[in-house]
């Protein structure tokens, strides 16, 4: 996967082997830090402006893989890693590790129960209910989730930290967003609304795919440049 996912926002992969036994993967070597420690740095926060920038970049490489037939499936603040300073951040989305195929998805039969390593609270009901069958847009609500609690440093579900699987679960299927004027009212209206149709429950209303996701963020944006 990591071979054939070459682009300016994707980690890229350099070689792979095996030494003494034990298997690497050599891949391009990204000065700075992921988006969540970026927003730790800051007090828990990004700015609507730099949240922008990282994410437009990210549905960049997503929609890239997307075409591939390639879904990211554990998008989250982490895997997202980020070099240079605000405006010229470089934004490069990493661990495909969790990533298959969905155009073969399917055929394998056996799902191992440690496939379930994505970030639960992140994955779109679709995704917890049968996890072989993901598709881009469980990606699209991924990097929804993943705006959002850059925007705001808190959880759209309004989930504990401490909250347990059951529970995040229940919220997932039950819970609405609590929507981001209420949390950071600073944020303009049409940047929320590209970010909160990326979480909707529903598959069918939520973007079609990351490039049209990534067209409508950058419109918004426009607004105010």
């Amino acid at each position: 996967v990591a071979a054939s996912l070459q682009h300016p926002n994707i980690v890229s992969y350099i070689e792979h082997g095996t030494h003494n036994g034990i298997v690497y993967l050599v891949t391009e070597y990204v000065s700075g830090m992921d988006a969540s420690k970026l927003a730790k740095k800051r007090g828990g926060k990004l700015n609507f402006k730099e949240v922008i920038k990282i994410i437009e970049q990210t549905l960049s490489a997503l929609d890239f893989a997307h075409n591939k037939g390639f879904v990211h499936r554990d998008i989250k603040e982490q895997n997202i890693l980020v070099e240079g300073h605000y405006p010229n951040y470089l934004a490069k989305l990493t661990d495909f590790g969790l990533s298959k195929s969905y155009k073969q998805t399917g055929m394998s039969g056996v799902t191992m129960v440690g496939d379930v390593a994505g970030t639960i609270a992140y994955m779109p009901p679709e995704q917890v209910r049968d996890f072989k069958e993901v598709r881009p847009p469980s990606d699209i609500y991924a990097v929804g989730m993943t705006a959002y609690s850059l925007l705001t440093g808190a959880h759209a579900l309004d989930i504990s930290p401490k909250a347990g699987i059951a529970e995040t679960v229940k919220a997932i299927f039950e819970k609405p967003i609590i929507p981001i004027a209420s949390r950071v009212p600073e944020v303009p209206i049409r940047v929320s609304a590209v970010i909160e149709t990326a979480l909707a429950k529903q598959v069918e209303l939520r973007w079609r795919s990351a490039g049209e996701m990534r067209e409508a963020l950058l419109r918004a944006a426009s607004e105010f440049s």
